[in-house]
Parts: C-alpha cells; sequence; structure tokens
C-alpha cells in the first residue's frame, strides 16, 4: 500500500494563508487524455477570486505524448483583469489561448527578451519555455499545449501547465508552511518507510533561487533508490545519518519523457536514518524551479507489526476490507491508516509505521460499527488484539438505527453487495435480522 505524504494536505488541494484580502488555494490535477480538442478539454475550473472569496490557482501536471499530441484545458476567469499561463518544461513547448468561441486569442513559443508578456519568466531553462501574460475579460477561456517539434524525442515531454491572476508567479512548498527544509536541521520529517514505496508528491522548487529541499527518512538494511518524477531539472543528493553525502545525481534516463530528472541508487546500507536533498539545477539565468515528486523504492521496510482476531458476522472474513485507525492515546489526532484483510475466520497481521508510543487502535468493516481498543504500547510488535465488531451500520454514522433499516427495507430481495450484511448474496430476512437483532447499538468513538 502506498503511503501518500499528500494526505497532510488534502487530495489535490494545498491552502496557503497569505496577506491578501483572499486566502490563496493552489488546486492541483492532472491532464486526462483524450483531450485534444477544445470541445474535449480538461475542464480546470474558476481561476482568480471565486464565489465564496477564495483566490485560487491551478497547477497541472501534463505529458505530451505521443508524437502531434495537443492539450486542451478550460478555465473560467473569475474577474476581468491580468492572467498568466505558463508552462514549465525541460524541452520546447507551445502555448496557445482561446475565447469562448475558440478564436485564437494569443500564442507563445519562446521567451522575448525585455517583454514580460510573452514567455514563461520564471524558469531559467533555455528561454524556450512559452508562457503568456495579458489583460483578459472574465469569463471561459480554452488553453492549448503542445510541442514546437510534430515528431521525435523532443516532440514528447511532461509539463506543469500554471494558470493564475496577476503576472507574479507564487512559489509555494507544501513542506515549507512553518519554515524552510533548506537544512539537515529542518528537513521534512517523511518517518519511517513501512511500505512498499512511498511517495512524496508535490515538492516544490523555487524559481531562479537557490532552494534545497531536504528530506528526512528512516529504512531497513539493504538498497534504496530514490527519483524524481516532474517537469523540471533536479539534482538529487542522499545523505547517511552523519550527513556525509553518499551519492548525487543531475539527469538520468529512467524518465523518457524528462531526461533532467534524477536517480540515486544505493545498496548495501545498514539499517537508519537517511536524508535526501532535491535542488534546481543551476543555469545562467538561475536555478530550475518548479513542482516535482520523489519516489523511494527499493528499500527494507521498517514496520511495526499488530496481529489479532477480527470477529464479525460474515461466512467468510477474508472478503471484507477492514479499516484501521491509529490515534494518539485519549486524542483524535489521526497518526495513521491503512486497510488490511483477514483469513476466512478472522485472523489478521498487519503493520504501522508508528514505531512507539501509546495509542488508540479503531478497526471497522463497511458495515460494522468501530471498535476501539485504547492504551496500546506500541514499543514492540502487537500480537493478541480481538475487535468485536457489530454488524448493521450500513450508512457508517456508526449507530444501527432506522436509517440502516430503511436501507435493507429499500433493497430488499435484489443482489445489492453494499447491503447483504451477511455476504451470502442475497438482501432477505437474514440481514433484515442482523439490523433489529443489532438496533440501537453505537460504536466506539
Amino acid at each position: 500500500m502506498m503511503r501518500k505524504i499528500a494526505s497532510l494536505f488534502g487530495c489535490l488541494t494545498a491552502t496557503l494563508a497569505l496577506s491578501l484580502a483572499q486566502p490563496l488555494v493552489i488546486d492541483y490535477a492532472n491532464e486526462t487524455e483524450g483531450n485534444d480538442t477544445i470541445t474535449l478539454a480538461n475542464n480546470l475550473g474558476v481561476v482568480g477570486v471565486d464565489s465564496t472569496n477564495t483566490r485560487r490557482m491551478k497547477v497541472v501536471r501534463g505529458l505530451i505524448n505521443p508524437d502531434g499530441d495537443n492539450d486542451y484545458f478550460r478555465v473560467e476567469l473569475a474577474q476581468t483583469g491580468t492572467y498568466s499561463f505558463r508552462v514549465d518544461c525541460t524541452l520546447d513547448s507551445v502555448l496557445t489561448l482561446y475565447n469562448a468561441s475558440g478564436t485564437l486569442v494569443a500564442e507563445n513559443d519562446d521567451d522575448e527578451i525585455g517583454n514580460n508578456n510573452r514567455g514563461n519568466r520564471d524558469t531559467s531553462f533555455t528561454n524556450a519555455d512559452s508562457g503568456i501574460t495579458i489583460s483578459l475579460n472574465a469569463g471561459v477561456y480554452f488553453v492549448r499545449v503542445r510541442s514546437i517539434t510534430n515528431a521525435g524525442t523532443l516532440a514528447r515531454f511532461r509539463y506543469t501547465l500554471r494558470v493564475f491572476d496577476g503576472s507574479t508567479a507564487r512559489d509555494f512548498d507544501p513542506y515549507e508552511v512553518s519554515g524552510t527544509n533548506e537544512t539537515f536541521g529542518t528537513a521534512t520529517n517523511i518517518g519511517n518507510l513501512a511500505d512498499d514505496f512511498t511517495l512524496i508528491p508535490n515538492g516544490f522548487l523555487r524559481y531562479r533561487a537557490t532552494d534545497l529541499d531536504f528530506y528526512r527518512i528512516e529504512i531497513g538494511a539493504g538498497g534504496l533508490t530514490v527519483r524524481t518524477i516532474g517537469a523540471t531539472d533536479t539534482i538529487v543528493t542522499v545523505y547517511d545519518s552523519a550527513f556525509n553525502p553518499l551519492a548525487e545525481n543531475d539527469d538520468d534516463p529512467h524518465d523518457p519523457f524528462n531526461p533532467y530528472t534524477s536517480r540515486v541508487t544505493l545498496g548495501n546500507l545498514p539499517a537508519g536514518i537517511y536524508y535526501i536533498r532535491v535542488e534546481g539545477f543551476g543555469y545562467s539565468g538561475g536555478r530550475a524551479g518548479g513542482w516535482y515528486d520523489v519516489l523511494i523504492t527499493d528499500y527494507a521496510p521498517v514496520r511495526r507489526f499488530i496481529s489479532g482476531r477480527v470477529n464479525f458476522d460474515r461466512a467468510d472474513l477474508s472478503l471484507v476490507p477492514f479499516d484501521m485507525k491509529i490515534y494518539q492515546a485519549g486524542t483524535q489526532n489521526l497518526q495513521y491508516a491503512r486497510s488490511f484483510l483477514t483469513n476466512a475466520t478472522g485472523n489478521f497481521t498487519t503493520y504501522t509505521s508508528i514505531m512507539s508510543g501509546t495509542v488508540d487502535i479503531a478497526v471497522r468493516a463497511p458495515t460494522s460499527l468501530t471498535r476501539v481498543l485504547r492504551g496500546v504500547s506500541l514499543n514492540s510488535d502487537v500480537s493478541g488484539l480481538v475487535f468485536d465488531l457489530i454488524n448493521g451500520d450500513l450508512n457508517a454514522d456508526n449507530v444501527i438505527d432506522d436509517a440502516d433499516l430503511l436501507i435493507v427495507l429499500f433493497n430488499f430481495g435484489s443482489n445489492d453487495a453494499a447491503t447483504d450484511l451477511n455476504g451470502d448474496g442475497v438482501v432477505d430476512d437474514a440481514d433484515l435480522l442482523i439490523v433489529l437483532f443489532n438496533f440501537g447499538a453505537v460504536g466506539d468513538n
């Protein structure tokens, strides 16, 4: 199961409080094919100050592939004013802007020296990044991104499209909200890497600035591979716990759509703490900047194992996905969450990245009340836990009541899997009796 650090910031949205009248929200999105025409354009929504008085900016990760690919996006500009459309990529992009009727408004290939309205003024690659800064009326517009080349290696690349109101780039790193991560001492602590691979999404290097992003990890003895993914030119260095550099890489061919990303592979490492530094390559115009991800693989996970038994009213428990949430003891401070499976009779072994302390562990099935075991020590592996789950909570409000009864009655006689409480393939008297028998029961909280 992948461990996503981005959950700290929501699914695809990161919020930054600025000294502005409106808070800024950066909406992250991924380009979705096929968006090769205006009528099939990906809808990015509102840019500028929306109806909730929130200033919205779009950051879209895209890919020009195959040869001749055209990517279209729809945006709605909330107010009349100045807006910027900028494409970050290490190859040569072309950006085109259309109005709501599909009429050409502006197009740009490269920077025009001395003209701050033409080209992507933020990057430092080769002045080949496209961008448009222009005064526009409020309304719907379409953006097209393509390559300057119709075929070949240069025709296929990763890019980041940014759309924002005004003419000044908004630099925002979600891992520097309460300071910086530019030193070993302030490194973003990713913690124990307990899963098979770890993704650190939406890291950010400030444009044309010496921005060093440090991340701290802990792994078991063995290997380690660290690579960057994105549309910028990175350098990656891995250090040991004493801050000694172990390996560094600038450019690596692991990503055919951006040969300027980085990869470091190490073997025979002792278990312990390591540091990852990401920085932008230094061009004559300044350091490369922009968004990137860090993918960490090929390491030995560090896990605290949790085992026990789930008692639940189903014929074959191996078919039931159970959710586990681990909280700091006596609080609602969620520290870890994962799903796990049991064998047919409910015996299970799962794990967590939490390696010490006292916690409360909550478990539920899709149709059960929540059961919480309190005061569990994670200073060593844990075994013998028993979760007695009560079946019948069909609307997941942690109580079995009239609402659950109505769901069974509404689906009575069907094969609706979500309402089939005992898993026999049909919603019938047996499922109705489960709700009636457990009526009024309330889960732990």
